[in-house]
C-alpha cells in the first residue's frame, strides 16, 4: 500500500499522519511537503503519528539525504509516534540517523501525549 498522509497546521505545530508502506520516493515526497508547510506557516515543530508497515532498514538510512535535500535543518523539532509495534524499530533507526547527523532535533515516542509534552517542554527551553 502506497503511503497516504495528511499535513495539518495547528496553532503551535504542524501535525502529520501517515499510513502505509514507506519507500524512498514516498518518504522524499512526504518530507518535501512537510518542509513546504513548515515554511509557509513559519512553524518548525512537527508532531507525526504513523501506522506504517515495516520497511527495509536501508530506507531509514536514506532519511539523512532526504532531509538535507528537502531543507530540514536543526531548527526543526520532530516528535514522532509509531502505532504499529512491528514498525517501531524502523522509526527508532530513522530517529538515530537524523539525530546522529544533527539534521534536526528528533525523538520517537510511544504516545501522542508524551510527544506533545516534549514539544512543549523543549519549546519553553528555547
Amino acid at each position: 500500500m502506497v503511503p497516504e498522509y495528511t499535513i495539518t497546521p495547528e496553532p503551535a505545530l504542524i501535525s502529520v499522519t501517515v499510513e502505509g508502506l514507506p519507500d524512498y520516493l514516498s518518504i522524499d515526497k512526504l518530507w518535501n511537503d512537510i518542509v513546504a508547510a513548515c515554511n509557509q506557516h513559519q512553524c518548525f515543530d512537527i508532531l507525526g503519528t504513523s501506522n506504517l508497515e515495516p520497511a527495509p532498514s536501508g530506507e531509514a538510512y536514506s532519511h539523512a539525504a532526504i532531509f538535507e535535500a528537502a531543507g530540514v535543518h536543526n531548527g526543526f523539532r520532530i516528535a514522532w509516534v509509531e502505532e504499529n509495534p512491528a514498525a517501531k524499530e524502523w522509526i527508532k533507526l530513522s530517529e538515530a540517523v537524523v539525530r546522529n547527523r544533527d539534521l534536526a532535533t528528533a525523538r520517537a515516542f510511544d504516545s501522542v501525549a508524551e510527544a506533545k509534552r516534549w514539544l512543549v517542554q523543549t519549546d519553553a527551553a528555547r
